[in-house]
């Protein structure tokens, strides 16, 4: 069997709130082969978006070691860090995250424009990605002209566009009717699937999570199953 692709080993992170030590993750392991959806499934303040910034390596545990591929992701520094997330990384989040003054091409073209690609081909990428997520009638519109399902398919085409290694969703259905939910994940999915892509998905719902490979069970910053 190869060897994961994602991997943490005694994963642990706490703050220090004025005399009291407060453990968000405690010794998490977790293995996760290239192609497959990973669900980390918890309730609020169970420490599984913690898990998912640690992993992204938008936060740094205590200790224990991240590893994706070739990257010791816990021992990147910020420069290395924003190379790996530029390069290899897309994001999908609860709340959308799209800059109200841009319009959909324009908001999904933004990772391309960090990448360094030229105006023309960011657009034409971005447009295929548009029309991937059924949205290339809307492309001209800006968020607040958009409805929460369709601005979280222009946060998903944003996330998948330039083909990144791993895609990041925190909650991405939080905001989401359940018919929604169920178009939104599946259009997930399958990108995911079409394309190989390796995805950690973090949600507290269980029929979300029934669309992964795999399952962690997170509860008090520990996996439990």
């Amino acid at each position: 069997m190869e060897s994961a692709f994602i991997k943490t080993c005694d994963l642990t992170k706490y703050f220090i709130v004025g005399r009291e030590k407060i453990t968000a993750l405690e010794n998490v392991n977790i293995e996760i082969q290239r192609g497959q959806i990973c669900c980390i499934l918890g309730t609020s303040g169970s420490g599984k978006s913690t898990l998912l910034n640690m992993l992204a390596g938008l936060e740094k545990p205590t200790t224990g070691t991240v590893q994706i591929g070739k990257y010791r992701i816990d021992r990147c520094d910020e420069s290395q860090l924003a190379k790996f997330r530029q390069k290899f990384t897309g994001f999908v989040f609860q709340s959308y995250n799209l800059i109200p003054s841009l319009t959909a091409v324009e908001n999904v073209a933004l990772p391309l424009m960090f990448k360094g690609i030229g105006r023309e081909e960011r657009e034409k990428q971005a447009m295929e990605m548009l029309k991937l997520v059924g949205l290339e009638n809307r492309s001209a519109h800006k968020p607040s002209e958009m409805s929460g399902g369709q601005q979280q398919r222009v946060g998903i085409a944003r996330a998948f566009v330039g083909n990144p290694a791993v895609i990041f969703a925190d909650e991405p259905t939080g905001n989401l009717d359940s018919r929604t939910t169920k178009e939104v994940m599946e259009l997930i999915t399958g990108t995911i699937r079409k394309n190989n892509q390796t995805m950690v998905l973090v949600t507290h719902d269980a029929s979300v999570a029934e669309y992964a490979d795999i399952i962690f069970k997170i509860s008090d910053g520990r996996v439990v199953e």
